[in-house]
């Protein structure tokens, strides 16, 4: 068990929880933990998003500043000052700590670590260099950290690794720079580091790459800087390093290391804001921080690596100007970060509302000209539509049928054709698609051929949240269909439902229902003003007289064709049509008592023929039809209709379709299964 006596502040547990010495919850009890859940992390806590800018000139100086990346600010912090003012020093680092090592004057073999989660510093002897240098370069992985080339009083090529798991340094010959050189810039990622730039008896533009695995350097001409350079800094993340600054100049050039193909190239919008040499340079993995320079400045410049842009970030300025500072980072070089224990997900159920939306789509617009498979979406919140072309259908068709549950539309049949083709519209993503495997079915014909199997137009659709209902229509072969076919919204396969069969055949028709059954009214020929009435538990079929559609017009009492349906979870409203002429008229089917009634003030403002309607449990929206563009809006509560002003279909369109989340008594919030993670 962990030693936590005497832990009696927060910041002290915070400390020994990130260096894994504070005791696990589980081990606080005699008996098992009364906790509600277990612990959803282990102590392998996410690294600090800072970087950390120490030392530097002039003075020599031993300011450590921290800059916190969320927020782009920078704060000195004086517990974590260099154990010896110097510059022209190297530093990386791992997730828990930066080491800063070598510098001038001197010259230094010092390494300091900082330990990240108590901004505190202190020299580790045994991780001293093996030769006192400086104007090194330095980068690493998680395990060691390797210094490079530098100055004592010539050039150097040498190569020190620090062990951070025992905070010891050797040098490793075999990873040793292909030519000795003085200040130069490294950065890598957790297999390779890249040393570019620095002076020779010139300034130098190459790049060396040390393999972490074999300890060994090579020469990667390939990957050369675009020009030669030395006092740059490096910075990057686990697919590029950024190469950015220098001299001959000063320079503001930035150069990116494409690591999985080991070639650089300039990115001149990544160029520093101000041209500068002497800087130091660390991040994470979305952007690099460039610091200070001769001058001396304080400036701070950030590279976006998505967008390899650099801009300057003034609040995170040094709070001290200096140059030939150096950098480490908890999460730069493409450093792992501490992952989160697996939770274990629990199904919760939760309630989410469902979209308050309708879909009109398809048609027949003399605007197009033609049939169209285009679609419109109207929000029921403001009564506002516009064209969704990611929803247009997969075939120019009219007459098609829908219907669909809480989560998406079903558009079936057509004509030119006609057709089978099953077109769905998913609600979340506003997509359509055609689902081959749920194209209709039926009529088949006994020794007729297979590929009529299903075409029909002018058919009608309803359904509940599992199924949906098909029924009647026109297709090749003489006379009217009074075939119903079941559609399975789970597997979206359709199905021959024998005992449904409508009372007579009939195209031309509209439908509607609630949650337990559906109504079919009206037709042609006729027309007709026969309802049958669908019970989706026993998938039968019977006609309901006193549910017959009460519509007349002279010279004889008629039904009508050509009509709409659409309504709640207690009423459904027949609205428009043709007898002789079309008509503005609606009717109520009350589904209690299976009684159907004249509402007059319900009435469609504009007289429409082959129109489309939907809508909530509060509203029905009936839309278009011959060369009309134009939206009823019938309000339930008060039957009553208006015309929505402004809210007009993109195009006049007439046998037309629509669905809605929320028509036909669908609930408006739907169980939503969840993971929650305890």
């Amino acid at each position: 068990m962990a030693n936590t006596r005497g832990v009696f502040t927060l910041k002290t547990v915070r400390r020994k929880k990130l260096l894994n010495q504070w005791v696990p919850l589980d081990e606080v009890w005699v008996a098992p933990s009364p906790s509600s859940a277990p612990e959803r992390y282990t102590d392998n806590l996410p690294s600090p998003n800072t970087g950390y800018f120490g030392g530097g000139a002039p003075g020599p100086s031993s300011t450590m500043d921290k800059v916190t990346y969320s927020s782009d600010t920078t704060a000195a912090v004086p517990g974590a000052n260099l154990s010896a003012a110097r510059y022209s020093l190297a530093a990386t680092g791992n997730s828990t700590a930066g080491y800063f090592g070598g510098g001038f004057p001197g010259p230094f073999s010092t390494m300091d670590k900082v330990t990240y989660a108590s901004d505190t510093t202190a020299a580790v002897p045994g991780a001293n260099l093996t030769v006192a240098r400086y104007v090194l370069a330095a980068t690493g992985n998680s395990t060691a950290g390797y210094f490079g080339g530098g100055y004592t009083s010539t050039n150097v090529s040498t190569m020190d690794k620090v062990t951070y798991a025992s905070d010891t340094t050797a040098a490793v010959p075999g990873a040793n720079l292909s030519v000795a050189r003085r200040f130069l810039a490294a950065t890598g990622n957790s297999t390779h580091g890249y040393f570019g730039g620095g002076y020779v008896a010139a300034y130098s533009s190459l790049i060396d790459k040390v393999t972490y695995s074999s300890d060994t350097t090579a020469a990667v001409p390939g990957a050369n800087l675009s020009v030669a350079r030395g006092g740059l800094a490096a910075a990057g993340n686990s697919n590029a390093g950024y190469f950015g600054g220098g001299v001959p100049g000063p320079r503001s050039t930035m150069d990116k290391i494409t690591y999985s193909t080991d070639t650089t190239a300039a990115v001149p919008g990544a160029n520093l804001s101000v041209a500068r040499d002497g800087i130091a340079a660390t991040g994470n993995s979305t952007a690099g921080y460039f610091g200070g320079g001769p001058g001396p400045f304080s400036t701070m410049d950030k590279v976006t690596y998505a967008s390899d842009t650099t801009a300057a970030v003034p609040g995170a300025n040094l709070t001290v100007a200096r140059y030939r500072l150096a950098a480490s980072s908890a999460r730069a070089n493409g450093l792992p970060q501490p992952l989160p224990e697996t939770p274990t997900p629990q199904t919760v159920t939760s309630l989410v509302p469902t979209p308050n939306t309708g879909y009109f789509s398809s048609g027949f617009s003399p605007s197009v000209p033609g049939r169209t498979s285009s679609t419109d979406k109207i929000d029921y919140s403001t009564d506002t539509v516009s064209p969704l072309p990611s929803t247009n259908l997969s075939v120019e068709k009219s007459a098609r049928a829908s219907t669909g549950n809480s989560t998406a539309g079903y558009f079936g049949g057509g004509t030119p054709g006609p057709i089978s083709t099953m077109d769905k519209i998913t609600y979340s993503t506003d997509t359509a698609v055609a689902v081959p495997g749920a194209n209709l079915i039926l009529p088949t014909f006994p020794g007729g051929p297979a590929s009529l199997d299903g075409w029909r137009y002018n058919l009608a659709a309803v359904g509940n949240s599992t199924d949906g209902y098909f029924g009647g229509g026109v297709g090749f072969v003489p006379g009217d269909y009074s075939h119903v076919e079941k559609l399975t919204y789970s597997s979206e396969t359709p199905t021959a439902v024998p005992g449904a069969f409508l009372s007579v055949g009939r195209h031309s028709l509209a439908a509607t229902g609630n949650s337990t059954h559906g109504y079919f009214g009206g037709g042609s020929p006729g027309p007709r003003s026969t309802m049958d009435k669908v019970t989706y538990v026993s998938d039968t079929t019977a006609a309901v007289p006193g549910a017959f559609l009460t519509f007349q017009q002279v010279p004889s009492p008629t039904g009508r064709f050509g009509l709409s349906a659409t309504g709640n979870s207690t009423a459904g409203y027949f609205g428009g049509g043709s007898g002789n002429s079309p008509t503005t008229v609606v009717e109520k089917l009350v589904y209690s008592s299976d009684t159907t009634s004249r509402i007059p003030g319900a009435n469609l403002i504009v007289a429409r023929f082959q129109n489309a309607a939907t809508g909530n449990s509060s509203f029905g929206y009936f839309s278009g039809g011959l060369s009309i563009s134009s939206i009823d809006k019938t309000d339930y509560s008060n039957d009553t209709t208006a015309l929505i002003p402004g809210s007009n279909l993109s195009i006049n369109r007439n046998a037309h379709s629509a669905s809605s989340a929320r028509a036909n008594g669908l609930p408006e919030t739907i169980a939503s299964p969840a993971p929650v993670y305890v």
